[in-house]
């Protein structure tokens, strides 16, 4: 793993994860760093259930209306884990939004010509 890939991959999870999808709902930061074709994979009760980012913003909408102080609280993060191999990558982060540990996330890249794109991501809540 070279020193700029991992800025590149903590600057993409930053930028279009953090900041577009926790802080602002801003579709443009989204789109700069998730893949067209990402999915999250959502654990049901026995099954799972495969959200694409239209989907994931529509659910984002109901958790705001249901907790809308929380996701006024400032978003922050603990990259725990990176690693990376030629064009894939994985990071694990814990995401909190003020005091609260929001989720531990895996998410999965692939390095395009224009850059790091999430392609993927599971996650768990505390």
């Amino acid at each position: 793993m070279t020193e700029e890939d991992r800025e590149a991959i903590k600057k993409v999870v930053e930028e279009a994860y953090i900041k577009g999808i926790h802080e602002s709902q801003d579709r443009n930061k989204v789109e700069s760093g998730f893949h067209q074709d990402f999915s999250m994979f959502v654990l049901g009760e026995n099954d799972v259930e495969k959200v694409n980012v239209d989907e994931w913003f529509n659910r984002i909408a109901e958790m705001i209306k249901t907790n809308p102080e929380l996701w006024k609280s400032k978003t922050t993060y603990n990259l725990r884990l990176m690693d990376v191999t030629r064009n894939a990558a994985m990071v694990k982060l814990d995401v909190f939004k003020g005091t609260t540990h929001f989720s531990t996330d895996y998410m999965l890249l692939y390095k395009f010509r224009e850059g790091w794109k999430i392609v993927s991501k599971t996650f768990t809540v505390p």
